[in-house]
């Protein structure tokens, strides 16, 4: 079965006719394409090209020039992001900062009581996993820029969205770390059902894990092609 998902109504992601701009340079124009759910796709590409602003207009953070994208969701919540810049709270925890991404599926009465000793656990568990367990309660501040990142990745997995939006989610990990990183967000697309969209720049990583490639040109043009069909 392709990757690519031709009925746009059943896709998980859309984009039609997308076209994007920076000031009055134009990054990329006329796109069109979309993902069935539970595939991951990695956006590829040299620098400057506009694959942080696809991941925005996706996010719904930037206006583009022409087209429109659409995420199948029932609300933002399900929609996860690891941005490139983290956004995590230097003075909050480690927990804290992953706790914080369930935030958007409760209402604000459960905010005023604190989080309950399930979530505790089960965001416990997650920062276990990615092997920062022992700065549980260390400030954001006080840990190294590889521990903020999977501090971030663990607060999207907390979070337990439909698709996540990733821009260059291991970037400041080292090998080992990457391939444990790229292996969770393919089994949660495999198993989970999840969707994932992510900048990347690792080939072996692209190859590895991706089920489709779209590849951005200096040029404003754009390539999409499924890495695998099964």
């Amino acid at each position: 079965m392709t990757k690519l998902q031709k009925d746009n109504e059943k896709a998980a992601v859309s984009v039609t006719g997308l076209t994007v701009a920076r000031g009055d340079r134009c990054l990329f124009e006329q796109m069109t394409w979309s993902l069935a759910k539970g595939n991951f796709l990695a956006v590829t590409g040299p620098s400057g090209v506009g694959k942080s602003s696809l991941l925005a207009c996706l996010q719904g953070m930037i206006t583009p020039s022409d087209g429109e994208c659409h995420l199948n969701v029932e609300r933002r919540s399900l929609v996860g992001t690891v941005f490139q810049h983290l956004r995590l709270t230097n003075e909050l925890s480690v927990l804290t900062n992953v706790l914080c991404g369930r935030l958007g599926n409760y209402g604000w009465q459960r905010t005023l009581f604190g989080f309950t000793t399930s979530d505790r656990l089960q965001a416990f568990q997650i920062i276990t996993e990615l092997g920062i367990a022992d700065l549980a309660h260390k400030p954001v501040k006080n840990i190294s820029g590889g521990e903020q990142q999977r501090t971030a990745i663990a607060r999207v997995l907390f979070q337990d969205p439909e698709i996540i939006l990733a821009d260059e989610p291991t970037s400041d990990l080292d090998p080992a770390l990457s391939l444990k990183i790229m292996g969770m967000l393919r089994t949660l697309c495999r198993e989970g059902e999840k969707t994932v969209v992510a900048v990347m720049h690792d080939r072996e990583l692209v190859e590895e894990f991706a089920d489709v490639e779209l590849s951005l040109m200096a040029d404003r043009s754009w390539a999409i092609r499924n890495i695998r069909t099964t």
